[in-house]
């Protein structure tokens, strides 16, 4: 470079420094301070859509999120809108016109289709995997490569209930539930003698007849008759229906004795849970959303309780029945990404959790609002619901696509076109009080429609049914 182009550079650059000290002086202050001005400049407010379908917490969630709004430092404001009876059409008119918000509970199959969801696997610390049970941060087998959409924080326990005044009217111990099927059945039948034609021992509410899942295949864990949920042996990786024939007959035989509350096939769940409330059926099968019924919507009238089922012949063999589910999912495509995580990290505080555990809105996978001693002391039922150390979440289901079979195949004159067959099949064998043979026959015909349903989906690729296999799955733990 010349020595004349050095020069006037240097011209240039004296000129540029005396024109900030001048712009310095202007300002009534020093450069330094100037820079400090702009550092210290307030962030935009970032304003992240979080969409819901649960209105029961409302109250709670809402108050939680006010406080974080007014207090988060990255000026992060949580724009809260519940959707309680067109949440799934609202989803599906985001997603067709781009517009999805940026955090989202309970997505529907349309959203994890259209690849809404972020993998929350590397979000996972292990600090939040101490905060939760393990069951809420396991990838469930139907998830698109192994991706995680949200934490399943909600868990849905099953468990006998029982009016402890009827078992005290009837000559029974109110403090001693029925430990074996056996002892079931003769509870049952001491109350409705005592009962003067107006109390029954037991309600079986199979007008909807998905309710065998509850009185028939949950009850069958603490014996160890299952190694999955619905008929799925996660252990030899086959359905298996045949260790709840004896359950069936179990319940024609009751009935047969009279000891189940008259008009069974004519009654649904909401028609049954308000005779128990009402003081006039002994024992019910139940899950967690019954700590809400009996407290709020037929609040019961009677002093009742919650225990494990009771056993086949009285050897525990495995865990008292859970599941989990629902959660929040986070949009990958968010405008505000890393706003949307700390957003999502809120919502899955311990804070969170615990302050809906209080108020009794629900049993959850957290292990802050696990513990008993914040649970609510006016919501009666609570702590029978609360998973334990010894409370199993049994291996998934294959999710089947029953249209790979065409036509359908048939169990009796049943279609295997839906996976509420099996209940149906159940029902169909209890209301026509077929003997042991018989629905040993008809149960193991199930298995086998459902196995060969399930190489077919094999086949055309649509399951992968090594992911629903767990060999080593044990149910009863250590």
């Amino acid at each position: 470079m010349s020595e004349k182009k050095r020069s006037k550079q240097g011209i240039l650059a004296a000129a540029a420094m005396l024109l900030v000290l001048m712009t310095g002086c202007s300002n009534n202050g020093d450069a330094s301070s100037s820079a400090n001005s702009n550092t210290t400049a307030p962030k935009e407010k970032v304003s992240i859509e979080v969409w819901v379908n649960s209105r029961h917490d409302l109250e709670v969630r809402e108050r939680l999120v006010k406080k974080f709004n007014e207090t988060n430092p990255d000026n992060i404001e949580i724009n809260y809108k519940v959707f309680a009876d067109n949440y799934e059409e609202q989803l599906k008119l985001a997603l067709n016109a781009g517009n999805l918000p940026d955090i989202a509970y309970n997505i529907t199959t349309d959203l994890v289709n259209a690849e809404y969801p972020l993998d929350l696997n590397p979000l996972i610390t292990p600090e939040i995997r101490d905060r939760f049970d393990e069951s809420a941060l396991t990838v469930p087998p139907s998830a698109k490569n192994g991706e995680l959409d949200y934490i399943f924080e909600n868990v849905t326990t099953f468990k006998l209930i029982y009016n402890k005044d009827l078992f005290k009217a009837s000559g029974l111990d109110p403090e001693k539930p029925p430990a074996t099927w056996q002892e079931m059945s003769e509870y049952a039948k001491q109350i409705t003698a005592s009962g003067g034609g107006q109390k029954f021992g037991l309600g079986l509410p199979v007008k909807q007849t998905v309710f065998w899942r509850y009185y028939a295949i949950y009850p069958a864990a603490v014996s160890g008759d299952i190694n999955g949920r619905d008929g799925w042996n996660a252990v030899t990786g086959k359905y298996d229906f045949s260790p709840f024939a004896k359950y069936v007959k179990w319940w024609i035989d009751v009935n047969k004795e009279g000891s189940v509350f008259p008009g069974v096939g004519t009654y649904d769940n909401d028609m049954i849970r308000a005779q128990f409330a009402e003081g006039n059926i002994g024992m019910l099968s139940a899950a967690t959303w019954d700590i809400g019924v009996f407290n709020d919507q037929f609040p019961a009238k009677i002093d009742w309780a919650v225990a494990d089922f009771p056993t086949w012949d009285g050897k525990v063999l495995g865990g008292p029945a859970y599941e989990t589910a629902s959660g929040f999912s986070i949009n990958k495509n968010s405008k505000h990404l890393e706003e949307a995580k700390k957003a999502w990290e809120f919502l899955i505080s311990d804070e969170m959790f615990v302050e809906l555990a209080k108020k009794g809105l629900g049993s959850f996978t957290n292990l802050a609002a696990q513990d008993k001693a914040i649970q609510p002391t006016d919501r009666k039922g609570v702590d029978g619901f609360v998973i334990d150390d010894k409370s199993v979440d049994y291996p998934r289901a294959p999710r089947l696509d029953y249209s790979v079979v065409n036509p359908p195949l048939k169990v009796g004159s049943l279609d295997v076109s839906k996976s509420a067959v099996v209940y149906d099949v159940m029902n169909q064998l209890f209301m026509s009080s077929k003997e042991l043979p018989d629905i040993e026959k008809q149960l193991e015909e199930l298995g086998d429609a459902f196995n060969k349903l399930a190489e077919a989906n094999v086949e055309a690729g649509t399951i992968d049914l090594a992911k629903y296999q767990k060999p080593d799955f044990k149910p009863l733990k250590p």
